[in-house]
């Protein structure tokens, strides 16, 4: 039941991140102890497909107040009226705008939040934990209104998308570690952000010292294992493609026993409007709220695919153990 690439929609998709662990000609110890393909874990498998809607997200961009193009009003208007249903403004917690022309701000360790600060619209409910905002719900943004997600980018190398909670850091001193103890103190979500630009042949391979394969998987796994905050890897479609896959595929091989890994899908925009390749989130959920939404985020009820593309509406994800099929 090995998987195969599939088209750009549905690559770095469900099945994927399923764990569908049936991949015996790459687990030796698995070979031994199936003698066959089988379905070692399965996430969809309390989906109640009845009641769950496909809410269109995303979960990282940025605004003026980071390296983004978009002032904030901007950026919002643009996702709600490109029927998106979750938004998460991530602007990086230590960098500041310095382009020509444009307005420069200061490194801070704020979050860009919250959003009526930018906007006329007010959430008709606000999610607290702890005593701080995490989240809200705009009922006249989009058709249906826009969930609201706290967030942030978390700059140090690699980069961490950190949901619904405030942690921020104006300086590059943190360590990861300590970054995610601030994560966790708060209840909040995470995933690497763009983690290919961290592997052999990414961009910023050099800030990592030269790290092989075999380094950037234990990197990146290690953490996935000891927090439960953090839900797996950030995919995108373009030049990164190939190598978060074949880092997905690693990490699955050398994790799957010990943690559960997904995948979210981004746009990672920078620019003033949304494009129609943008990557996304479908998140499988009965409401926008935010109980629902991480409920779903952390138990894997979710795929990924392209905005330009008609995704397929899933009425439900069958497996025939007899058959080894999915369909």
């Amino acid at each position: 039941m090995k998987i195969s690439r599939m088209t750009q929609l549905m690559s770095a998709c469900v099945l994927v991140a399923v764990l569908l662990g049936a991949v015996t000609t790459v687990l030796p110890s698995l070979r031994a102890e199936t003698m066959g393909p089988r379905v070692l874990k399965n996430p969809y498998a309390n989906v109640d497909w009845d009641n769950v809607n496909q809410y269109k997200a995303n979960f990282h961009c940025h605004t003026i107040y980071s390296d983004g193009r978009a002032e904030p009003c901007q950026l919002i208007y643009n996702y709600a009226e490109a029927g998106y249903d979750i938004l998460a403004i991530t602007d990086h917690d230590n960098y500041h705008t310095t382009r020509e022309g444009e307005r420069e701000t200061v490194p801070t360790a704020s979050t860009t939040w919250p959003w009526t600060n930018w906007i006329e619209e007010r959430p008709s409910r606000i999610w607290h934990r702890g005593g701080i905002e995490t989240s809200a719900f705009y009922p006249d943004l989009g058709e249906s209104g826009m969930l609201a997600v706290r967030g942030n980018e978390l700059t140090t190398h690699p980069h961490i998308a950190s949901l619904f909670n405030t942690c921020g850091f104006s300086d590059r001193d943190q360590t990861e570690e300590e970054r995610m103890e601030c994560i966790a103190e708060q209840e909040g979500l995470s995933y690497w952000a763009h983690p290919a630009d961290y592997v052999p042949g990414g961009r910023w391979e050099d800030n990592v010292v030269d790290v092989s394969w075999e380094e950037a998987v234990e990197y990146f796994g290690s953490y996935i294992v000891e927090h439960e905050h953090k839900l797996g890897i950030e995919m995108q479609l373009g030049g990164r493609l190939n190598r978060e896959q074949e880092l997905l595929d690693r990490l699955l091989e050398e994790y799957y026993r010990d943690h559960d890994l997904f995948i979210k899908g981004s746009d990672d925009s920078h620019s003033t409007s949304v494009s129609d390749n943008a990557v996304i989130t479908i998140v499988l959920a009965p409401e926008l709220t935010e109980e629902a939404v991480r409920h779903a985020l952390k138990n894997g009820h979710n795929f990924v695919g392209s905005r330009g593309a008609a995704h397929p509406q899933f009425n439900a994800i069958a497996i025939d153990e007899e058959a080894k099929t999915i369909t």
